[in-house]
């Protein structure tokens, strides 16, 4: 027998060898000659029986076995510094779905602090727990790291207490790519009408009243407003919160980069990056994502599209009012699709031009045998010209063979419809055309599969 002593003396290991008895088989020591060999070398910590006995097993059939003797107590780590937020901002609006989703319009997008106010707070690492070696003797635990979190516009640590991170500025609390900061922002406390005039402002802006036609809002942080949006323009660089609706004669725009939640819909245009929520319905819009378009009750009329997924209660109308559902569908890639074929339209308008009068020169020379200097000066600068269109023109034919390769994502494209669709209802999945012709009961998704419109 021997002994091996690892991990820093807080693990012990038996090392078996088996001896081979004169009357056949081996010699396999007992357990209390094995606690008496561990107390002979100074080891104080009780013997591991199970994993002792299982070495037994293997010396008994001729096998050396380096059973765990026994095992000290082992130190626990400390836990590494970490950041508390004292500010919620995980508060979202955004529905899983338009079943089971519900959107607190009570909440706001805009945290609005005082100077001093705390915001978050670091807190230090602790020590650990030491542990106990076989041999008795203390074994130092790892302390956690201590975190030394960055510090975001307008925040510092209070003079107070260095642990506690406090607005040093009156403002709109937010977390920014993980860095906590506080923004001026922008109160309007009304409407936005002539007493305000249009807003442009740099960070976020709230509207505790309405926005009134024909006035516009544009920030460059979140838009937070209290009460209804009519035919006027809303855009903003993060997200935007509609309390009321938005309503109108179809001159209205709602366009964020953020998620966009509105009460109801009628009649407008809403265009985002990420998510689109309407809380009760969307009658005769335009609702356009890069994301999702979900709506908590009735979509009716006009156009939705969204590259992901689609989703309401009941889609469509009883007396067969179109309503077109597009999913696997980019409309930033369509619309410039759109205005690459307008330029090659032009390309090719302004190069049938060119040769058109690079020919009449050409049947000048024929006719006279010889060119003035000028003509001559002339041709040469619209063969250019002609050089240049040519080249301009493959360059967009290009740039429109890659994006017709972006624009459709089928495959993993929804349209989820919870309760009733209705005759009426156009649903498209990229190319795929599906036509309701009967009513729906929900819930029904339809999707995309070998080339062609599924529905479960």
């Amino acid at each position: 027998m021997e002994l091996r002593v690892e991990k820093g003396g807080l693990e012990v290991r038996l090392l078996l060898s088996p001896i081979k008895k004169e009357t056949g088989g081996y010699l396999v020591p007992s357990m209390a000659e094995i606690e008496v060999y561990l107390k002979e070398k100074g080891v104080k910590s009780a013997p591991d029986t199970a994993s002792i006995e299982a070495g037994f097993a293997r010396v008994a059939t001729g096998l050396n076995a380096e059973p765990l003797a026994a095992h000290g107590q082992y130190p626990v780590p400390g836990k590494d510094g970490y950041l508390e937020y004292l500010i919620d901002f995980g508060q979202g609006f955004t529905p899983a779905t338009a079943e089971g989703g519900a959107v607190d319009m009570r909440a706001s997008l805009i945290h609005n602090v005082t100077p001093g106010q705390p915001l978050a707070v670091v807190h230090p690492p602790t020590a650990g727990h030491p542990g106990i070696d076989i041999f008795g003797r203390l074994v130092a635990a790892e302390p956690g790291k201590v975190l030394d979190p960055r510090l975001g516009t307008n925040t510092n640590r209070s003079s107070h207490d260095p642990n506690l991170i406090v607005a040093s500025t009156l403002g709109h609390v937010r977390l920014h790519d993980g860095l906590i900061e506080v923004q001026d922002f922008y109160l309007v406390d009304g409407d936005v009408d002539y007493a305000s005039g249009n807003i442009a402002f740099s960070k976020s802006v709230m509207v505790r009243g309405d926005i009134k036609a024909g006035f516009s809002v544009d920030a460059g942080g979140d838009v937070e407003i209290n009460g209804l949006v009519e035919d006027c323009t809303v855009k903003a660089q993060g997200k935007v919160m509609v309390k009321g609706g938005f309503t109108g004669q179809g001159k209205g725009l709602v366009q964020a980069r953020g998620d966009i939640s509105l009460g109801y819909v009628r009649n407008q245009a809403v265009r985002g990056e990420n998510a689109i929520v309407v809380i009760k319905e969307a009658v005769n819009c335009r609702l356009q994502s890069r994301q999702s378009v979900t709506v908590n009750g009735l979509l009716a009329g006009g156009k939705v599209q969204a590259r992901h997924a689609i989703e309401c209660l009941i889609a469509g109308t009883e007396t067969g009012t179109p309503t077109q559902l597009e999913a696997g569908y980019d409309y930033t890639v369509a619309e410039e699709m759109v205005d690459i074929r307008a330029d090659m339209d032009k390309m090719g308008k302004y190069s049938k031009k060119l040769e058109d009068s690079l020919r009449q020169i050409h049947d000048m020379e024929k006719l006279n045998r010889g060119l003035e200097p000028w003509t001559i000066e002339l041709m040469f600068e619209m063969e250019g010209m002609r050089s240049k269109v040519d080249a301009k023109t493959k360059i967009l034919r290009e740039r429109y063979v890659f994006l017709e390769r972006q624009a459709s994502h089928p495959e993993t494209a929804t349209i989820t419809v919870h309760r009733k669709a209705y005759p009426g209802v156009v649903v498209k999945i990229g190319r795929e055309v599906y036509l309701v012709d009967e009513i729906m009961t929900g819930p029904k998704t339809f999707f995309s599969k070998d080339g062609a419109i599924q529905v479960r």
